[in-house]
C-alpha cells in the first residue's frame, strides 16, 4: 500500500456511494484500516448533496469519491454529469456490476478517473484509491 507523504493533520477523506449495505460497509472498513477517513451514503441524491454541501456540516470535503453507477434516486452517471463542469470536484472512481464497454465509456466521458467492475479485489481497490489520491495531491503541488 502506497500511503502519501503529507503534512496534513487529517487523513484523506473518501466518500463512498453504494446502495448495497454489505459492500458499502466492507469498503468503509477496509479504507479506514488503510488510513483514510471515510463517509458513505446509499444513493446518488445523497452523494450529490454531500459533494455540494460538504461532509459533517461542510467542515470536511471529499478528497476522492467511489460511487456505484446504478443506485436509487440518482445514478452515479447522473451525479458525474451534474459535476462535469465544476473545476474543483474530487476524482471519482466508478464501480459497476454492469461493466459493458458503453457504461465504462460513459463514466469516463463524464469525468470518472477510473471504472472498476464488480466483483473486485478489495486490496486492488485500496491501491487504486491511494494511487488516485497521490496523483491528485502531486498535481496540486
Amino acid at each position: 500500500m502506497t500511503k502519501p507523504t503529507t503534512d496534513s493533520q487529517r487523513p484523506p477523506c473518501v466518500l463512498i456511494a453504494e446502495d448495497d449495505q454489505d459492500l458499502r460497509e466492507l469498503l468503509s472498513f477496509a479504507l479506514h484500516r488503510a488510513g483514510f477517513s471515510v463517509a458513505s451514503c446509499n444513493n446518488g441524491l445523497r452523494l450529490l448533496e454531500l459533494l455540494e454541501n460538504g461532509i459533517d456540516d461542510a467542515s470536511t470535503a471529499a478528497d476522492i469519491v467511489i460511487t456505484d453507477l446504478r443506485m436509487p434516486a440518482l445514478t452515479g452517471l447522473e451525479v458525474l454529469e451534474a459535476l462535469f463542469d465544476r473545476p474543483e470536484r474530487p476524482p471519482v472512481i466508478c464501480m459497476t456490476a454492469f461493466g459493458d464497454p458503453k457504461t465504462h465509456q460513459a463514466a469516463i466521458r463524464f469525468g470518472a478517473t477510473h471504472t472498476i467492475d464488480k466483483p473486485f479485489d478489495i486490496d486492488e481497490m485500496i491501491e487504486l484509491v491511494w494511487a488516485v489520491y497521490n496523483y491528485q495531491t502531486k498535481d496540486k503541488e
